[in-house]
């Protein structure tokens, strides 16, 4: 049997509802990319680098047309392996989510293990020099702050 833990209440409470309204959201963004990205396949490369290259070209600086070119030709052959993977990621965080808000124990585990997988995991596909700072702070902030609010819950409820 799992341990449980009070529901969540107060601050506790409210980000658990932001996170499943942003994981709720990127399922669905995630898996329309997957889908998408599958289907893009099927078109021939060239055609779709011309469709990107006819939109974006005109306001990219010249000198940034290789690494927009690169990023089209990465996207084309792992774009859908890399949604794929931005999707698990975030049913990963909602299941710890759902968990929380259930008063699982080892749920924050869960959760915590899915932000930290987030980090690196896109990166079986993405070069790392496309690790950025924002993101893995983010993931790092959220995780303190559910620790500590579970932290805080489990004291006043117990």
């Amino acid at each position: 049997m799992t341990a449980t833990h009070a529901p969540p209440t107060g601050p506790l409470r409210t980000l658990c509802i932001a996170s499943f309204v942003n994981t709720g959201l990127f399922m669905l963004v995630y898996g329309l990319g997957v889908l998408s990205m599958w289907a893009m396949r099927g078109v021939p490369f060239a055609e779709y680098e011309a469709i990107f290259i006819d939109r974006f070209g005109a306001i990219t600086d010249p000198a940034m047309r290789g690494e927009l070119e690169a990023i089209l030709l990465l996207l084309y052959e792992d774009g859908a392996t890399l949604m794929l993977i931005l999707f698990a990621r975030t049913a990963l965080r909602s299941y710890g989510v759902l968990g929380m808000w259930r008063g699982r124990a080892n749920a924050f585990h869960i959760y915590a293990l899915a932000q930290l997988a987030g980090i690196f995991a896109p990166h079986l596909v993405l070069p790392w020099s496309y690790l950025g700072i924002t993101g893995p702070l983010a993931a790092v902030a959220l995780t303190a702050l559910y620790g500590s609010l579970r932290k805080h819950n489990e004291s006043v409820g117990a």
